[in-house]
């Protein structure tokens, strides 16, 4: 790691955290730390790659030792913090047990106890953030949130300063606690409850407020201005309020009793929370969190019900009632403008204070008028009572870059197109028949020749037929697409509408050098030349087309969309006229037109942020209920932003209401067929569910899925149950499976740069895809020969709709579930039904799937072979179980010019040409700003050239990805909706230890064992995947009468034409995918049954290779390795220990306290089991020391027939160690001789390998053994050395051990104390009785 070091000047971040599974929970004991004092006021003096965390406690004195006894790190990486150098701190990768947290390293007389952390140089943040949790036991030291050491944020000292009970943390030194209005930590929860970590140790607390925001602290901490409310010290929240709130579970509650009148006066107003000591002393002040008060109070169906109301300007006839939610606002006004945006009345809104919604009047004769909200409030981003105009989150239609809602009538015949009411959508039988192709609208149609000029990269440009890019579609629809999904499209913060301030490549120089004169080339090229043109004349080897790009950025018409401004209006750059109501009637239109082609349309929804917050010129929710609509830092108060922006809180009942709402107007009022959602797992499960509910409603044909990533303050469901991969199970509702994504693909989207070796992760991690060749960097150990073959367990298991039930042999020969199969830590196999499978090579995120393999497929391979192991990384894709998620273009072989993000980066690099004339590949190295760590690596690749494809390599894929796509459609077998079918019927030969690398061979059986005969064109399908340099043949046992699929006997690959079937085997060219059928002559065959040989689900351990404990007081709750279970089959687990005589808790958990987490409270007794109590806890009174089983049934994991775990604990029959064997003592101590069967000198078996012995001896000097009567070698004890009263001594076994020598100094009764629980080291005590 010489190369790579923690430098603060360097620190890099990243755009999106990786997945990764960490679980903080569980009970622990207390560590002890001696000799450590370092006192001294100066700073531990960190070395290279280390931060220090300092603790102070208020003690007298900081550097006593026993004052920080037992506080210590718990430490892991994940959650987009992985920059912890566990190995180097001697910490298993799974990182610290809670019950042993990282000791202190020293005590600082100044700063308090010190912890120092070696940073990972090459983490793949990087160096973002590390994880800790500084606790004893379950008290937490810097609040009940988990607590992060930001990188970016690290002074010279390299050090985090923070106080106990304080979740405020300091990057320059600080010797005392502060005192000030810190941040906003305090959370009201309900009418009557506040949650703040504070209350704890408050001897008193007062709330105080203020409409005119007055209140201040002066530098004495007394507070002036405002009127104070006594509170309460209340205790625990109550059980519902843990649950609604649980990331604010731990924290105590300040109780508040105040009328509804006050109420709502109060959360109209400043308010600050201030904690008092014994003497009267501030020792906290905050500001306060009220999103759970406000859904309480004003939201909840069972309250104010807020939230069964309707919002916006509603239109009836020609008038429109105004109807705004903000509850916490002092006045509204609404403001009206005409169509030319001159101001004409004001009107004055009432608030109805039970819902805090504010009402107009009727106004009459508004429609297609213009208006805005005038909304006073106080604002805790700005400490004042802020009165600012602003747009309605519920328009329906805007003016020109947003700056002015329009009242519309979406009813209005005059915004719909011609027979919009009375046309039927397209629809699909079921979710699995869906193909998805993802489309942007700009670049769709931008880069067309035929068609209207001015549609190019619009709306209508999909209502021209005869355009390049439709006609595209259209044969894509005619082989087998349904879906094409868009990228959104409703209004975003980031593109100019107004045309003249607008530069794009297809403008002039002069245009952007009037706008932007500072540009690079404003002083080299010529005014008149175009912009494109430029492009054109740069070296594709050089960073200048890049350069240029970033001189077009945030002014040219290009962007992805993500930048939420208003959420149910179409958004107005796509539309021929940004002003107004045009922009409605043209995207229905390209609505219309879509349906006209059969094919349904999807579009990209970002309901998880939007482009701004607070009272910043593009923020509309914040403005009119600051801090509600967005989701908060637990402490600071500050936005959230860990999905790239302001995260919005869709867990608060009003902004769920309004992602629902709008999702209905959508579906409703646009005929829009489906969702993808943005970031789907920082939504709440529930919330999702009801809001395909709801839109089911509208149209049951209705199709949601969505990015199910687990990261940021939401992480493993920290706020409530997310909308993930794993959580969405059984919901219908598809996420995107990264697994089969990287298996073909290789390594991770986060790859970049170099590692300690100096290798390229882009470069030496090869997928299934791409690997035919390796290349210079590929690794040939055994971890990585082992790991692509992991791969092609992935691939299989995405080609099987990643079940989790899904049952197959891995590369280890070992069977196993779907969910027992490792991705990263996490399950691989995750759903319950295909559809729930988003599978996918390729989106707009990351490296286009040309792009990609180009990193990683060897230097000199022809561009035919490279087109080809496109083909093959697509196939996996289109034959596979679920529904298949095709990133437009990559089947012309698509290009960004290695461009890792370009979502931003313009019309330049995100170019496709559907006339398979190109495919973008090298336009010039990629921004500089994303990817300048691989320009090296990049400058290498497309300096061989043979990496670009001609126009023949780009019809050969179009031509077989046409034919995949006919050959799903015209087949069930490849579109199977439950997981018993494709679990009856699907099945993978060339499995196990001894499968050949780079072939997939899968079955789909329709004989007469599968079931009904779903088609009756075949009775069995085999599709073999040869991503190999080298033609292979594989024999399946049983397989009769195959031949190629027909589309492909007819194909316009000569090669695949070359794939044959004879006596068994199936034999497939190099680089090919080849598809064989059964046919069905006349009735319904035997087909190719599933190989049952290796599917004994018996065998496989329902949780997989996690390891259960019992945990408990036994074991002081510890992952105790006596108290490992083990599987012996059958879902079942058991294990056997010595409990003492006494009261025992316990319960059966992973070493994270996850999954699983198993009380008596949520599992079934067997029978014959002792009784076990039904609390969390399980409880069981043993009455006599000894040994006692314990067994957990967990068949509920794998059978959904069974509700519960079964639990049991017995007694166990606790044979002696030596069996009937019996041992004596034997020596001068008592005879040599050969003992009686009664002899005194007879040890009696206790328990658990331990013997005992009680004699009466006489003061004396003895020789001793312990020894069988016929002194065999394995029942033959001594040793060296001598016996001393009450101290153990470890004997020998065997014949040559030597006698041991014991004196006993005065004449009694001795107990001699035998433990061979080692039968060749046992111990020997004795003891005076």
């Amino acid at each position: 790691m010489d190369n790579k070091t923690f430098k603060l000047s360097t620190i890099a971040k990243t755009v999106l955290p990786l997945i990764s599974v960490a679980v903080i929970s569980g009970c622990g004991s207390d560590s002890t730390n001696e000799d450590t004092t370092n006192p001294g006021s100066g700073l531990y003096p960190a070395g290279e790659n280390e931060v220090v965390i300092y603790y102070k406690r208020d003690v007298a004195s900081a550097s006593t030792a026993s004052d920080y006894e037992g506080w210590g790190l718990h430490l892991w990486n994940g959650e987009g913090c992985t920059s912890t150098d566990l190995d180097a701190m001697g910490i298993p990768g799974t990182g610290t047990d809670w019950s042993a947290p990282h000791p202190f390293d020293g005590i600082n007389d100044t700063y308090g106890a010190y912890y120092i952390l070696k940073v990972n140089p090459d983490a793949s943040d990087p160096h973002e953030c590390m994880n800790f949790i500084l606790h004893k036991g379950d008290e937490k030291a810097f609040g009940s949130a988990n607590s992060k050491v930001e990188l970016t944020k690290i002074g010279e000292s390299k050090g985090l300063f923070g106080f106990h009970g304080s979740s405020e943390l300091y990057y320059e030194p600080i010797e005392e606690r502060p005192v000030d209005i810190d941040g906003q930590k305090a959370h009201w929860l309900d009418a009557n409850t506040i949650a703040w970590e504070a209350a704890a140790n408050a001897d008193s607390m007062k709330l105080f407020y203020s409409l005119s925001n007055d209140i201040k602290m002066d530098e004495d901490k007394q507070i002036s201005g405002g009127t104070a409310v006594e509170l309460t010290k209340a205790g625990d929240l109550s059980d519902g309020l843990k649950s609604r709130f649980r990331h604010l579970a731990s924290l105590q509650a300040a109780g508040i009793d105040v009328d509804d009148a006050t109420l709502r006066t109060i959360l109209k107003s400043q308010i600050v929370m201030i904690a008092y000591n014994a003497n009267g002393d501030v020792i906290s002040a905050t500001e306060v969190q009220k999103p759970g008060v406000l859904d309480a109070v004003f939201a909840d169906s069972k309250a104010g019900n807020a939230i069964g109301q309707e919002l916006g300007a509603i239109v009836e006839g020609g008038a429109a009632t105004f109807k705004l939610w903000a509850p916490t606002a002092q006045d509204v006004d609404l403001i009206i403008y005409d169509e030319n945006l001159a101001e004409e009345a004001t009107v004055a809104m009432t608030e109805d204070p039970a819902t805090g919604i504010w009402v107009s009047e009727a106004q009459s004769n508004v429609v297609n008028k213009y208006y805005r909200y005038q909304v006073k409030v106080y604002h805790p981003t700005t400490g004042v009572v802020e009165t600012r105009l602003v747009t309605d989150p519920y328009s329906m239609s805007l003016s020109k870059n947003s700056r002015y809602s329009q009242v519309v009538d979406l009813d209005d015949p005059s915004l719909m197109p011609q027979d919009w009411k009375n046309y039927a959508r397209p629809t699909v039988k079921k979710d699995e028949d869906h193909v998805l192709y993802e489309s942007h609208i700009r670049d769709f149609s931008f880069n067309d020749s035929k068609g209207t000029p001015s549609l190019d990269g619009k709306y209508l440009a999909l209502t021209e037929p005869e355009r390049e890019s439709v006609s595209h579609l259209q044969a894509l629809k005619d082989a087998g697409l349904t879906t094409l999904h868009i990228l959104p499209a409703f209004d975003i913060a980031t593109v100019d509408e107004d045309a003249d301030q607008r530069v794009d490549i297809t403008d002039t120089v002069g245009k952007l050098c009037g706008i932007k004169p500072e540009a690079s080339i404003c002083e080299t090229e010529d005014d008149g030349k175009v912009i494109e043109e430029v492009l054109n004349s740069y070296d594709p080897t050089t960073g200048k087309a890049q350069a240029l790009m970033n001189d077009l950025r945030m002014l040219d018409s290009f962007n992805w969309g993500y930048d939420p401004y208003h959420y149910t209006v179409p958004e107005g750059s796509y539309a021929t006229d940004p002003n107004g109501s045009k922009r409605i009637l043209e995207f229905r239109e390209m609505v219309q037109a879509t349906h006209k082609m059969d094919l349904k349309l999807v579009m990209d929804v970002v309901y998880n942020h939007t482009n701004a917050s607070g009272v910043n010129e593009k923020s509309v929710l914040d403005k009119i209920v600051p801090g509600y609509y967005h989701r908060l830092n637990v402490n600071t108060g500050g936005v959230e932003n860990s999905t790239c922006c302001d995260n919005t809180a869709t867990e608060n009942l009003m902004m769920g209401k309004l992602m629902v709402d709008s999702l209905m107007v959508w579906a409703d009022d646009y005929k829009v067929d489906g969702f993808r959602f943005d970031l789907m797992g920082h939504q709440p499960k529930d919330v999702m569910v009801y809001a395909l509910e709801k839109v089911r409603e509208i149209d049951p044909n209705t199709l949601f899925y969505g990015e199910g990533w687990d990261f940021g303050e939401v992480a493993q469901n920290a706020r409530f149950d997310q909308a993930t991969q794993v959580n969405m199970a059984g919901t219908e509702i598809g996420t995107f499976s990264d697994r089969l994504r990287d298996a073909v693909r290789g390594g991770s989207p986060f790859d970049g740069g170099v590692d300690s070796e100096g290798k390229h992760p882009l470069r030496f991690n090869q997928g299934f895809g791409n690997a035919a060749y390796p290349n210079e960097e590929t690794k040939t150990d055994a971890e990585s020969v082992n790991g692509r073959l992991h791969n092609q367990d992935l691939v299989r298991l995405g080609m099987a709709g990643n079940l989790a039930d899904y049952v197959l042999l891995d590369y280890k020969g070992e069977t196993k579930l779907g969910k027992n199969v490792d991705y990263n830590g996490a399950p691989a196999g995750y759903t319950k039904v295909p559809s729930e499978n988003i599978s996918y090579v390729s989106k707009h995120d990351n490296q286009t799937l040309w792009d990609n393999n180009a990193y990683k497929i060897a230097t000199g391979t022809s561009s035919a072979e490279r087109a080809r192991m496109q083909s093959v990384s697509l196939s996996t894709v289109l034959l596979g179980q679920g529904i298949p998620f095709i990133h437009m273009g990559s089947e012309l072989l698509r290009s960004k010019s290695m461009q890792r993000d370009s979502y931003d980066s313009g019309d330049w690099f995100n170019r496709v040409f559907f006339d398979g004339s190109d495919n973008n590949w090298n336009v010039g190295l990629p921004r500089e700003d994303k990817d300048g760590a691989n320009w090296e690596l990049i400058k290498t690749i497309v300096g061989d050239s043979t990496a670009k494809p001609d126009s023949t390599d780009i019809e050969l894929t179009k031509q077989q990805f046409l034919e995949l796509l006919k050959i799903r459609s015209t087949s069930e077998l490849f579109r199977l909706d439950t997981a018993q079918e494709v679990m009856n019927r699907v099945d993978f030969r060339n499995v196990g230890q001894d499968q050949v690398e780079g072939l997939i061979v899968m079955s789909i059986d329709d004989g007469t064992s599968a079931g009904a005969d779903l088609d009756s064109n075949y009775d069995a399908i085999v599709a073999v995947v040869n991503s190999t340099s080298t033609e292979k043949s594989f024999k399946v046992a049983g397989a009769t009468g195959f031949e190629l699929h027909e589309v492909q006997q007819n194909s316009a690959d000569d090669i695949v034409k070359g794939a044959s079937f004879a006596n068994e085997t199936f034999t497939v060219p190099a680089l090919t995918t080849a598809v064989f059928v059964q046919p069905q002559d006349g009735a319904q065959g035997a087909g190719l049954p599933v190989n049952t040989d290796n599917k004994d689900v018996s065998s496989i351990p329902p949780y997989g290779e996690t390891v259960v404990y019992v945990k408990g007081t036994m074991n002081e709750w510890s992952d105790s390795s006596d108290w490992a279970m083990t599987f012996i089959g059958n879902g079942m687990y058991s294990v056997t220990g010595v409990l003492e005589a006494g009261e025992h808790e316990f319960k059966f958990a992973d070493s994270g306290w996850a999954n699983p987490n198993i009380g008596c409270d949520a599992a079934d007794l067997a029978s014959g089991s002792l009784d076990l109590g039904s609390a969390g806890n399980c409880t069981l009174s043993v009455a006599e020391t000894g040994k006692y089983n314990f067994t957990l049934n967990a068949l509920h994991v794998q059978d959904e027939s069974v509700e519960k775990p079964v639990v049991s604990v017995t007694k166990s029959a606790d044979a002696p160690t030596f069996g009937e064997t019996a041992l004596y003592l034997r020596g001068t101590i008592t005879t040599w001789d050969t003992p009686a069967q009664d002899s005194t000198a007879k040890f009696s078996y206790v328990a658990n390998d331990v013997y005992s012995l009680d004699i009466d001896l006489a003061a004396g000097n003895y020789e001793m053994k312990v020894a069988s009567a016929d002194w065999a070698a394995d029942t033959n004890f001594g040793g060296e050395g001598s016996v001393e009263l009450g101290k153990a001594l470890t004997m020998e076994v065997g014949g040559g051990s030597a006698n041991l020598k014991i004196a006993i100094a005065e004449a009694g009764n001795y107990n001699f104390h035998f433990n061979a629980a080692d039968k060749s080291a046992p111990i020997v005590t004795v003891t005076k009785n």
